[in-house]
Protein backbone atom coordinates (compact mmCIF):
# COMPACT_ATOMS: atom_id res chain seq x y z
CA UNK A 1 0.00 0.00 0.00
CA UNK A 2 1.21 3.73 -0.21
CA UNK A 3 2.69 4.87 2.62
CA UNK A 4 1.53 8.00 4.63
CA UNK A 5 2.96 10.92 3.29
CA UNK A 6 1.08 15.15 4.55
CA UNK A 7 2.21 15.97 1.35
CA UNK A 8 1.33 13.35 -1.49
CA UNK A 9 -1.95 14.54 -2.98
CA UNK A 10 -2.66 13.75 -7.04
CA UNK A 11 -4.96 17.43 -6.34
CA UNK A 12 -4.09 21.05 -6.00
CA UNK A 13 -5.93 23.15 -4.01
CA UNK A 14 -9.84 23.55 -4.90
CA UNK A 15 -9.55 21.02 -7.52
CA UNK A 16 -11.71 18.22 -5.77
CA UNK A 17 -14.82 20.03 -5.29
CA UNK A 18 -14.17 21.40 -9.21
CA UNK A 19 -13.85 18.31 -10.35
CA UNK A 20 -16.30 16.34 -8.53
CA UNK A 21 -19.23 18.89 -9.43
CA UNK A 22 -17.62 18.85 -13.42
CA UNK A 23 -18.31 14.76 -13.28
CA UNK A 24 -20.94 14.37 -16.04
CA UNK A 25 -21.58 10.36 -18.09
CA UNK A 26 -19.71 10.39 -21.38
CA UNK A 27 -21.42 9.91 -24.57
CA UNK A 28 -19.76 7.20 -26.77
CA UNK A 29 -19.48 9.40 -29.72
CA UNK A 30 -17.90 12.13 -27.68
CA UNK A 31 -14.98 9.35 -26.29
CA UNK A 32 -11.12 10.54 -27.68
CA UNK A 33 -12.14 14.39 -28.71
CA UNK A 34 -10.59 17.21 -26.08
CA UNK A 35 -13.17 17.46 -24.00
CA UNK A 36 -12.98 13.47 -22.89
CA UNK A 37 -9.59 14.01 -22.93
CA UNK A 38 -10.06 16.44 -20.04
CA UNK A 39 -12.46 14.20 -18.30
CA UNK A 40 -10.23 11.18 -18.53
CA UNK A 41 -7.25 13.38 -16.96
CA UNK A 42 -9.81 14.34 -13.98
CA UNK A 43 -10.76 11.08 -12.90
CA UNK A 44 -7.35 9.47 -13.05
CA UNK A 45 -6.27 12.26 -10.90
CA UNK A 46 -9.48 11.23 -8.78
CA UNK A 47 -8.90 7.87 -8.30
CA UNK A 48 -5.48 8.25 -7.24
CA UNK A 49 -6.54 10.91 -4.70
CA UNK A 50 -9.08 8.01 -3.17
CA UNK A 51 -6.63 5.65 -3.01
CA UNK A 52 -3.61 7.70 -1.41
CA UNK A 53 -6.26 8.79 1.27
CA UNK A 54 -7.92 5.20 1.96
CA UNK A 55 -4.61 3.54 2.44
CA UNK A 56 -3.05 6.23 3.82
CA UNK A 57 -5.50 6.22 6.58
CA UNK A 58 -6.53 9.53 6.03
CA UNK A 59 -9.70 11.87 5.91
CA UNK A 60 -11.70 10.37 2.94
CA UNK A 61 -12.49 13.71 1.38
CA UNK A 62 -12.96 12.69 -1.84
CA UNK A 63 -14.89 9.85 -1.29
CA UNK A 64 -17.50 12.03 0.97
CA UNK A 65 -17.28 14.84 -1.61
CA UNK A 66 -18.71 12.79 -4.37
CA UNK A 67 -21.30 11.00 -2.18
CA UNK A 68 -22.58 14.12 -0.74
CA UNK A 69 -22.75 15.63 -4.57
CA UNK A 70 -24.57 12.11 -5.59
CA UNK A 71 -21.85 11.57 -8.46
CA UNK A 72 -21.15 8.17 -7.80
CA UNK A 73 -23.81 6.93 -10.28
CA UNK A 74 -21.48 8.61 -12.77
CA UNK A 75 -18.83 6.10 -12.26
CA UNK A 76 -20.93 3.26 -13.21
CA UNK A 77 -21.87 4.89 -16.29
CA UNK A 78 -18.58 5.35 -16.94
CA UNK A 79 -17.43 2.03 -16.18
CA UNK A 80 -20.31 0.28 -19.02
CA UNK A 81 -19.70 3.10 -21.31
CA UNK A 82 -16.53 2.14 -22.07
CA UNK A 83 -17.48 -1.47 -22.08
CA UNK A 84 -19.87 -1.11 -24.67
CA UNK A 85 -17.23 1.24 -26.49
CA UNK A 86 -14.75 -1.97 -26.39
CA UNK A 87 -17.25 -4.67 -27.52
CA UNK A 88 -18.37 -2.62 -30.12
CA UNK A 89 -16.70 0.37 -31.21
CA UNK A 90 -13.24 -0.88 -30.69
CA UNK A 91 -13.39 -3.82 -33.14
CA UNK A 92 -14.58 -1.76 -35.79
CA UNK A 93 -11.93 1.00 -35.22
CA UNK A 94 -9.44 -2.39 -35.72
CA UNK A 95 -11.10 -3.18 -39.02
CA UNK A 96 -10.10 0.16 -39.93
CA UNK A 97 -6.74 0.22 -39.03
CA UNK A 98 -5.19 -3.14 -39.12
CA UNK A 99 -2.00 -1.76 -38.35
CA UNK A 100 -2.18 1.36 -36.18
CA UNK A 101 0.92 3.37 -35.99
CA UNK A 102 0.15 4.35 -32.55
CA UNK A 103 -1.87 2.98 -29.53
CA UNK A 104 -1.85 5.36 -27.16
CA UNK A 105 -5.24 7.04 -27.59
CA UNK A 106 -7.01 3.75 -27.95
CA UNK A 107 -5.07 2.52 -24.44
CA UNK A 108 -6.14 5.90 -22.46
CA UNK A 109 -10.02 4.54 -23.61
CA UNK A 110 -9.42 1.34 -21.82
CA UNK A 111 -7.32 2.55 -19.31
CA UNK A 112 -10.53 4.86 -18.65
CA UNK A 113 -12.89 1.90 -17.44
CA UNK A 114 -9.96 0.85 -15.36
CA UNK A 115 -10.11 3.85 -13.67
CA UNK A 116 -13.80 4.15 -13.28
CA UNK A 117 -13.93 0.64 -11.60
CA UNK A 118 -10.80 1.19 -9.49
CA UNK A 119 -12.60 4.04 -7.93
CA UNK A 120 -15.56 2.31 -7.21
CA UNK A 121 -13.72 -0.41 -5.79
CA UNK A 122 -12.04 2.31 -3.01
CA UNK A 123 -15.61 4.45 -2.44
CA UNK A 124 -17.82 1.25 -2.38
CA UNK A 125 -15.90 -0.28 0.44
CA UNK A 126 -18.33 2.27 2.57
CA UNK A 127 -21.77 1.41 3.11
CA UNK A 128 -22.98 5.50 2.45
CA UNK A 129 -21.04 4.57 -0.90
CA UNK A 130 -23.89 1.45 -1.76
CA UNK A 131 -26.69 4.24 -0.48
CA UNK A 132 -25.65 6.78 -3.11
CA UNK A 133 -25.64 4.55 -6.28
CA UNK A 134 -29.02 2.51 -5.32
CA UNK A 135 -30.58 3.71 -8.22
CA UNK A 136 -27.69 1.83 -10.43
CA UNK A 137 -26.78 -0.72 -8.15
CA UNK A 138 -28.99 -3.06 -10.23
CA UNK A 139 -26.44 -2.14 -13.47
CA UNK A 140 -23.22 -2.05 -11.26
CA UNK A 141 -23.93 -5.68 -10.23
CA UNK A 142 -24.53 -6.68 -13.65
CA UNK A 143 -21.29 -5.19 -15.09
CA UNK A 144 -19.66 -6.52 -12.39
CA UNK A 145 -20.87 -10.49 -12.85
CA UNK A 146 -20.02 -10.00 -16.83
CA UNK A 147 -16.23 -9.07 -15.73
CA UNK A 148 -15.92 -12.10 -13.89
CA UNK A 149 -17.24 -14.17 -16.15
CA UNK A 150 -15.01 -12.08 -19.05
CA UNK A 151 -12.13 -13.64 -16.05
CA UNK A 152 -13.40 -16.92 -16.53
CA UNK A 153 -13.07 -16.82 -20.37
CA UNK A 154 -9.57 -15.48 -19.81
CA UNK A 155 -8.59 -18.06 -17.80
CA UNK A 156 -9.64 -20.84 -19.84
CA UNK A 157 -7.68 -19.24 -22.90
CA UNK A 158 -4.62 -19.66 -20.94
CA UNK A 159 -4.15 -16.43 -19.38
CA UNK A 160 -2.03 -17.61 -16.74
CA UNK A 161 0.49 -18.97 -19.27
CA UNK A 162 2.53 -15.38 -19.24
CA UNK A 163 4.06 -15.01 -22.80
CA UNK A 164 7.64 -15.01 -23.07
CA UNK A 165 10.23 -12.51 -23.04
CA UNK A 166 11.18 -13.62 -26.94
CA UNK A 167 7.14 -13.64 -27.84
CA UNK A 168 6.78 -10.31 -26.51
CA UNK A 169 9.95 -8.70 -28.52
CA UNK A 170 8.40 -10.04 -31.42
CA UNK A 171 5.10 -8.96 -31.03
CA UNK A 172 3.02 -6.55 -33.91
CA UNK A 173 1.59 -3.49 -32.54
CA UNK A 174 -1.76 -4.86 -32.83
CA UNK A 175 -0.48 -7.95 -31.01
CA UNK A 176 0.57 -5.78 -28.06
CA UNK A 177 -2.76 -3.62 -27.95
CA UNK A 178 -4.32 -6.89 -27.53
CA UNK A 179 -2.60 -8.02 -25.09
CA UNK A 180 -2.86 -4.91 -22.78
CA UNK A 181 -6.39 -5.24 -23.70
CA UNK A 182 -6.68 -8.68 -21.92
CA UNK A 183 -4.04 -7.16 -18.88
CA UNK A 184 -7.00 -4.24 -18.19
CA UNK A 185 -9.59 -6.62 -18.46
CA UNK A 186 -7.74 -8.97 -15.97
CA UNK A 187 -7.22 -6.42 -13.92
CA UNK A 188 -10.71 -4.99 -13.65
CA UNK A 189 -12.03 -8.40 -13.16
CA UNK A 190 -10.24 -8.73 -10.39
CA UNK A 191 -11.46 -5.24 -9.02
CA UNK A 192 -14.68 -6.42 -9.45
CA UNK A 193 -14.09 -9.64 -6.83
CA UNK A 194 -14.12 -7.12 -4.36
CA UNK A 195 -16.82 -5.32 -5.84
CA UNK A 196 -19.51 -7.81 -5.78
CA UNK A 197 -18.60 -8.53 -2.14
CA UNK A 198 -19.15 -4.96 -0.95
CA UNK A 199 -23.11 -4.84 -3.19
CA UNK A 200 -23.81 -8.08 -1.30
CA UNK A 201 -22.64 -6.81 1.67
CA UNK A 202 -24.21 -3.97 1.48
CA UNK A 203 -27.32 -5.10 -0.16
CA UNK A 204 -30.50 -4.17 2.22
CA UNK A 205 -28.23 -0.51 3.04
CA UNK A 206 -28.84 0.06 -0.81
CA UNK A 207 -32.89 -0.35 -0.33
CA UNK A 208 -33.32 -2.83 -3.00
CA UNK A 209 -32.47 -5.84 -0.96
CA UNK A 210 -34.57 -8.28 -3.06
CA UNK A 211 -33.52 -6.96 -6.56
CA UNK A 212 -29.80 -8.05 -5.87
CA UNK A 213 -30.67 -11.21 -4.31
CA UNK A 214 -32.79 -12.66 -7.39
CA UNK A 215 -29.44 -11.49 -9.18
CA UNK A 216 -27.10 -12.90 -7.48
CA UNK A 217 -29.17 -16.12 -6.40
CA UNK A 218 -31.41 -17.11 -9.16
CA UNK A 219 -29.98 -14.51 -12.15
CA UNK A 220 -26.64 -15.49 -12.19
CA UNK A 221 -26.13 -18.11 -9.98
CA UNK A 222 -23.39 -16.27 -8.00
CA UNK A 223 -22.22 -18.64 -5.31
CA UNK A 224 -21.43 -21.52 -7.79
CA UNK A 225 -19.22 -18.80 -9.94
CA UNK A 226 -17.61 -18.37 -6.71
CA UNK A 227 -16.71 -21.82 -5.57
CA UNK A 228 -15.36 -22.01 -9.24
CA UNK A 229 -12.85 -18.99 -9.05
CA UNK A 230 -11.66 -20.13 -5.81
CA UNK A 231 -10.89 -23.90 -7.89
CA UNK A 232 -8.85 -21.88 -9.90
CA UNK A 233 -6.67 -19.47 -7.76
CA UNK A 234 -6.49 -16.71 -10.83
CA UNK A 235 -4.27 -14.72 -8.73
CA UNK A 236 -1.51 -17.08 -8.75
CA UNK A 237 0.71 -17.96 -12.00
CA UNK A 238 4.41 -19.68 -12.42
CA UNK A 239 6.55 -17.05 -14.70
CA UNK A 240 8.64 -18.42 -17.10
CA UNK A 241 11.24 -19.47 -14.85
CA UNK A 242 9.34 -21.81 -12.80
CA UNK A 243 8.42 -19.52 -9.87
CA UNK A 244 5.51 -18.61 -8.48
CA UNK A 245 4.09 -15.01 -8.76
CA UNK A 246 1.18 -13.46 -7.41
CA UNK A 247 -1.46 -10.94 -8.74
CA UNK A 248 -1.10 -7.52 -6.11
CA UNK A 249 -1.58 -3.90 -7.23
CA UNK A 250 -1.86 -4.47 -10.70
CA UNK A 251 1.09 -6.19 -11.22
CA UNK A 252 2.49 -9.90 -11.40
CA UNK A 253 5.11 -10.19 -8.58
CA UNK A 254 7.02 -13.02 -6.70
CA UNK A 255 5.72 -13.20 -2.76
CA UNK A 256 7.69 -13.09 0.20
CA UNK A 257 7.89 -16.03 2.67
CA UNK A 258 5.50 -13.77 4.36
CA UNK A 259 3.18 -12.84 1.55
CA UNK A 260 3.06 -16.90 0.82
CA UNK A 261 1.87 -17.19 4.57
CA UNK A 262 -0.81 -14.59 4.44
CA UNK A 263 -4.13 -15.68 2.33
CA UNK A 264 -4.14 -13.81 -1.11
CA UNK A 265 -6.43 -10.49 -0.71
CA UNK A 266 -8.88 -11.68 -3.55
CA UNK A 267 -8.98 -15.24 -2.33
CA UNK A 268 -10.05 -13.65 0.96
CA UNK A 269 -12.41 -11.08 -0.85
CA UNK A 270 -13.98 -14.77 -2.61
CA UNK A 271 -14.49 -16.25 0.43
CA UNK A 272 -15.98 -13.81 1.74
CA UNK A 273 -18.16 -13.26 -0.28
CA UNK A 274 -19.64 -16.54 -0.59
CA UNK A 275 -19.97 -16.83 3.35
CA UNK A 276 -22.10 -13.54 2.68
CA UNK A 277 -24.30 -15.49 0.10
CA UNK A 278 -24.42 -18.77 2.06
CA UNK A 279 -25.00 -17.67 4.99
CA UNK A 280 -27.72 -14.73 4.15
CA UNK A 281 -30.84 -15.23 5.06
CA UNK A 282 -32.91 -14.75 2.01
CA UNK A 283 -30.52 -18.10 1.00
CA UNK A 284 -33.20 -20.42 1.53
CA UNK A 285 -36.31 -18.68 -0.39
CA UNK A 286 -33.71 -17.54 -3.41
CA UNK A 287 -31.76 -20.39 -3.58
CA UNK A 288 -31.83 -24.49 -4.02
CA UNK A 289 -28.47 -26.46 -3.45
CA UNK A 290 -29.06 -28.82 -5.61
CA UNK A 291 -26.10 -32.35 -5.37
CA UNK A 292 -24.21 -29.96 -8.25
CA UNK A 293 -23.96 -27.12 -5.75
CA UNK A 294 -23.60 -29.33 -2.86
CA UNK A 295 -20.41 -31.43 -4.72
CA UNK A 296 -18.95 -28.15 -5.74
CA UNK A 297 -19.24 -26.45 -2.25
CA UNK A 298 -17.96 -29.49 -0.14
CA UNK A 299 -14.90 -29.80 -1.96
CA UNK A 300 -13.91 -26.38 -1.28
CA UNK A 301 -13.58 -27.62 2.67
CA UNK A 302 -10.09 -29.08 1.94
CA UNK A 303 -9.19 -25.69 1.20
CA UNK A 304 -10.11 -24.43 4.80
CA UNK A 305 -7.30 -24.15 6.67
CA UNK A 306 -6.99 -23.34 9.90
CA UNK A 307 -4.35 -20.77 9.29
CA UNK A 308 -6.89 -19.37 6.78
CA UNK A 309 -9.71 -19.10 9.53
CA UNK A 310 -7.32 -18.37 12.01
CA UNK A 311 -6.60 -14.94 9.59
CA UNK A 312 -10.31 -14.14 8.90
CA UNK A 313 -12.45 -16.03 11.81
CA UNK A 314 -15.70 -15.68 10.11
CA UNK A 315 -14.93 -17.73 7.84
CA UNK A 316 -15.12 -20.62 10.79
CA UNK A 317 -19.32 -20.08 10.35
CA UNK A 318 -18.55 -20.75 6.82
CA UNK A 319 -16.83 -23.87 7.33
CA UNK A 320 -19.41 -25.34 10.08
CA UNK A 321 -22.25 -24.36 6.98
CA UNK A 322 -20.33 -26.83 4.68
CA UNK A 323 -19.56 -29.68 7.30
CA UNK A 324 -23.31 -29.45 7.41
CA UNK A 325 -23.81 -29.70 3.72
CA UNK A 326 -21.26 -32.57 3.49
CA UNK A 327 -23.34 -34.98 5.63
CA UNK A 328 -26.88 -34.29 3.87
CA UNK A 329 -27.82 -32.24 7.14
CA UNK A 330 -30.46 -29.77 5.19
CA UNK A 331 -32.26 -28.52 8.16
CA UNK A 332 -30.97 -25.25 8.85
CA UNK A 333 -30.52 -24.45 5.16
CA UNK A 334 -33.68 -25.26 3.45
CA UNK A 335 -37.39 -23.92 4.39
CA UNK A 336 -40.95 -25.22 3.17
CA UNK A 337 -40.21 -23.23 -0.47
CA UNK A 338 -36.65 -24.75 -0.93
CA UNK A 339 -36.50 -27.82 -3.89
CA UNK A 340 -39.23 -26.77 -5.49
CA UNK A 341 -38.46 -25.63 -9.42
CA UNK A 342 -38.30 -21.59 -8.74
CA UNK A 343 -38.03 -20.71 -5.22
CA UNK A 344 -38.79 -17.33 -4.55
CA UNK A 345 -40.40 -14.81 -6.41
CA UNK A 346 -40.16 -10.82 -6.42
CA UNK A 347 -43.25 -9.31 -8.23
CA UNK A 348 -41.06 -6.22 -8.86
CA UNK A 349 -37.89 -6.08 -9.87
CA UNK A 350 -35.47 -3.58 -11.07
CA UNK A 351 -33.82 -4.62 -14.19
CA UNK A 352 -30.84 -3.20 -15.78
CA UNK A 353 -31.45 0.07 -17.94
CA UNK A 354 -27.77 1.84 -18.45
CA UNK A 355 -25.72 -0.24 -21.02
CA UNK A 356 -29.23 -0.76 -23.55
CA UNK A 357 -29.04 3.29 -23.51
CA UNK A 358 -25.51 3.23 -24.52
CA UNK A 359 -26.47 0.73 -26.82
CA UNK A 360 -29.32 2.81 -28.32
CA UNK A 361 -26.64 5.37 -28.88
CA UNK A 362 -24.80 3.37 -31.40
CA UNK A 363 -27.46 1.29 -33.12
CA UNK A 364 -26.52 1.02 -36.77
CA UNK A 365 -23.70 3.79 -36.45
CA UNK A 366 -20.80 1.83 -34.95
CA UNK A 367 -18.51 1.85 -38.31
CA UNK A 368 -19.79 5.90 -38.46
CA UNK A 369 -18.84 6.02 -35.13
CA UNK A 370 -15.24 4.62 -35.00
CA UNK A 371 -14.54 6.46 -38.22
CA UNK A 372 -15.06 9.82 -36.53
CA UNK A 373 -12.82 8.41 -33.24
CA UNK A 374 -9.96 6.86 -34.65
CA UNK A 375 -9.40 11.21 -36.54
CA UNK A 376 -8.29 11.71 -32.63
CA UNK A 377 -6.58 8.65 -31.35
CA UNK A 378 -4.49 9.38 -34.68
CA UNK A 379 -1.17 11.41 -32.78
CA UNK A 380 -0.57 13.69 -36.13
CA UNK A 381 2.34 15.66 -34.46
CA UNK A 382 0.65 18.97 -34.58
CA UNK A 383 0.77 21.00 -32.04
CA UNK A 384 -2.69 20.26 -30.61
CA UNK A 385 -1.92 16.97 -30.35
CA UNK A 386 1.40 17.28 -28.92
CA UNK A 387 -0.51 19.16 -25.92
CA UNK A 388 -3.06 16.11 -25.30
CA UNK A 389 -0.42 14.18 -25.00
CA UNK A 390 1.99 16.20 -22.67
CA UNK A 391 -0.78 16.17 -20.54
CA UNK A 392 -1.49 12.61 -20.87
CA UNK A 393 2.20 11.53 -19.90
CA UNK A 394 2.32 14.17 -16.52
CA UNK A 395 -1.27 12.26 -15.54
CA UNK A 396 0.25 8.81 -15.94
CA UNK A 397 3.84 9.93 -14.69
CA UNK A 398 2.91 12.14 -11.98
CA UNK A 399 4.40 11.78 -8.08
CA UNK A 400 1.29 10.28 -6.72
CA UNK A 401 0.56 7.92 -10.02
CA UNK A 402 4.25 7.03 -9.30
CA UNK A 403 3.43 6.33 -5.89
CA UNK A 404 0.35 4.12 -6.76
CA UNK A 405 1.95 2.46 -9.55
CA UNK A 406 4.39 1.93 -6.81
CA UNK A 407 2.84 0.42 -4.03
CA UNK A 408 3.76 -3.32 -4.96
CA UNK A 409 6.53 -2.91 -6.76
CA UNK A 410 9.56 -5.06 -5.83
CA UNK A 411 13.25 -4.54 -6.91
CA UNK A 412 14.09 -6.67 -10.36
CA UNK A 413 17.34 -7.42 -8.88
CA UNK A 414 16.74 -8.22 -5.38
CA UNK A 415 13.18 -8.57 -4.72
CA UNK A 416 13.15 -6.26 -1.80
CA UNK A 417 10.45 -3.22 -1.81
CA UNK A 418 11.12 -0.96 -4.62
CA UNK A 419 10.62 2.90 -4.95
CA UNK A 420 12.46 3.56 -8.06
CA UNK A 421 10.84 2.98 -11.97
CA UNK A 422 13.79 2.19 -14.46
CA UNK A 423 13.94 5.83 -16.04
CA UNK A 424 15.19 3.47 -19.79
CA UNK A 425 12.22 0.81 -19.92
CA UNK A 426 9.25 2.61 -17.49
CA UNK A 427 8.35 -0.82 -16.57
CA UNK A 428 11.22 -2.56 -14.27
CA UNK A 429 11.52 -1.17 -10.49
CA UNK A 430 14.59 -1.08 -8.61
CA UNK A 431 15.04 -0.21 -4.78
CA UNK A 432 18.08 2.11 -5.95
CA UNK A 433 20.13 3.42 -8.61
Amino acid sequence: MVEKDPQLSALEIGELDIFVESMEPSRIDSIGNQAWVDWHIRLQKLNQQAVIEASSMMEELTKETMISCGKLPVLVQEAICIQVWRTKIYPQIIKLEPSPANTFGIYMVLYHEAAAVGLLETVLFHQDGAQCISEVIIDLLNYALEQLTALLALLNTGYLTPPTRKEIENETVLEELERQKRDLQFDISMRCISIVRYLTEHMEAAGVGASIATNLYKTHDVPSLLAHLLQLEPWKRTNEAGDLETFAFGRWTKPSAEERAELHRSEAQLWLCLRQLLLEPRLAHHYTIDECRRTAFCRLQARMTEPMIDQIPPLGELKQFLCRLAVGDYSGLHNRTNGTKAPGCTLIEIVPQIKDAYMRQIHKRTKTVAKQQLQHFNMDGSEESRKMAKRLLESYTSDAALALDGGGAKCAKCGEKAAKKCSRCKTEWYCGR
